[in-house]
């Protein structure tokens, strides 16, 4: 996941923060890119980090925005709401009133397939994108650009795909989004994309090859250009590697450009008193403290643990954290909890009925009467391709009788499900 930096008391996506410029290559640049801009909102002192789970406005980590108002920025430049999509790992930037000032979605990478390690006819499992071991799970959203490619395990050596998701390390993601974009690299910039994209913590630089290391991967960065990198490139920074010559016969990446990322650090900032919230699987585990997606929270005699989970959480466990920097820059636990992961459960039927309150949470049930409850954290995404567009702003008010859904879901215990992901799909020919 993209990590921010806040300026003041504002919380504002790392790649908007980027200074972008000319120069010639191999060289270091100066000046400022048009098409990155810091969001024009009042500052705020609260931010919130997680993939989008349905529209109307938009539902993040459980959480309606209201997006009337907002600025939303994709890929560093100003956009429109149309442009995000179920599954992207956005952030959102509160304004005084609770609603979304801005929202921002950047990718963890777009790049090139080496390696399906997911089964024929299975939907989850691994891919191995440009030295990035990305977990697809069951929560994972699946689009293609690709007519050829209808289904996750028919991802092949050499097709460009678009990931989003949360960082478990420096070299592996679990992904709530994937999107293939073309069959190889030629088909992807003959399409009028510019380039593909990696971020990542610089390891084992080679100023002699002049290589260095995100991961696993090596990048080999001879003749790039390096942008805001005025000492050079160096280890720990955290920087956006582009390149449109893909990997070459040593399996590196051709950058055909460096830029740093965050200001260099893989962390999020904030001043004394902001708030910052995150959805994400714990990475490290301490007594006095708990990562989040790489992120630090301090752990201290006032922190609150949901639902009595203190002490049952371990290094794996998806949990939210809501937390607050204090005067030293460090962010402080206030509340944590432990999220049921446990969404085994595969059911499919048609909707005999829906019902829905307010919040657009609510409950289904299948002809089979099953009931399903719906709520604010359910992702929600509409894959029906047959004779219809499918909706992008799907929601649990777009369920209609007679739709066929595929769900995952929890059991509850009590004969009723909760469900994490919705799914309409094509109802099956008989």
């Amino acid at each position: 996941m993209k990590k921010k930096n806040v300026i003041t008391t504002i919380f504002v996506s790392s790649f908007l923060l980027s200074a972008c410029g000319g120069g010639g290559g191999g060289g270091n640049s100066s000046g400022g890119d048009t098409n990155n801009t810091v969001p024009n909102v009042e500052p705020t002192e609260k931010s919130s980090s997680g993939p989008i789970t349905s529209f109307g406005s938009i539902y993040v980590n459980g959480r309606r925005y209201d997006t009337s108002s907002s600025e939303v920025y994709v890929e560093s430049k100003s956009s429109s709401e149309s442009e995000l999509e179920v599954g992207m790992m956005v952030d959102v930037v509160e304004d005084d009133n609770g609603n979304a000032a801005s929202v921002s979605y950047s990718n963890n990478l777009e790049g090139i397939v080496t390696t399906n390690n997911i089964a024929s006819n299975e939907t989850t499992g691994t891919l191995v994108i440009m030295g990035q071991t990305v977990t697809v799970d069951n929560k994972t959203i699946f689009e293609s650009e690709v007519l050829s490619i209808t289904t996750i395990d028919q991802i092949q050596a050499g097709n460009i795909v678009e990931v989003s998701g949360y960082v478990t390390s420096n070299s592996t993601i679990t992904a709530t989004r994937i999107e293939v974009e073309a069959t190889d690299l030629t088909a992807y910039l003959s399409s009028g994309e510019d380039d593909i994209e990696i971020k990542g913590i610089v390891t084992e630089i080679n100023s002699t090859a002049e290589t260095f290391k995100l991961g696993t991967l090596t990048v080999n960065y001879a003749g790039a250009l390096l942008d805001d990198l005025p000492n050079g490139i160096q280890n720990d920074l955290y920087v956006e590697v582009k390149s449109i010559q893909g990997l070459n016969a040593s399996d590196q990446l051709v950058a055909s450009k460096v830029e740093l990322e965050d200001n260099g650090q893989y962390a999020y900032d904030g001043d004394d008193g902001d708030e910052y919230e995150v959805k994400g699987y714990v990475t490290a585990l301490s007594a006095d403290s708990i990562s989040v997606n790489e992120q630090t929270f301090i752990i201290n005699a006032n922190t609150e643990f949901e639902d009595n989970s203190e002490g049952n959480i371990k290094i794996g466990d998806m949990v939210e954290v809501e937390g607050t920097f204090n005067v030293d820059g460090n962010l402080v636990a206030k509340e944590i909890e432990l999220e049921d992961d446990d969404d085994k459960n595969e059911l499919k039927g048609t909707v005999a009925s829906v019902t829905i309150d307010s919040d657009n949470n609510g409950s289904i049930t299948l002809a089979d009467n099953t009931v399903i409850l719906v709520t604010n954290s359910t992702l929600m995404h509409d894959e029906r391709d047959e004779g219809v567009t499918p909706d992008l702003t799907f929601n649990l008010s777009d369920i209609n009788t007679s739709d066929y859904l595929e769900i995952y879901a929890v059991d509850n215990g009590d004969s009723t499900f909760t469900a994490t992901k919705i799914e309409r799909e094509d109802t099956p020919t008989p």
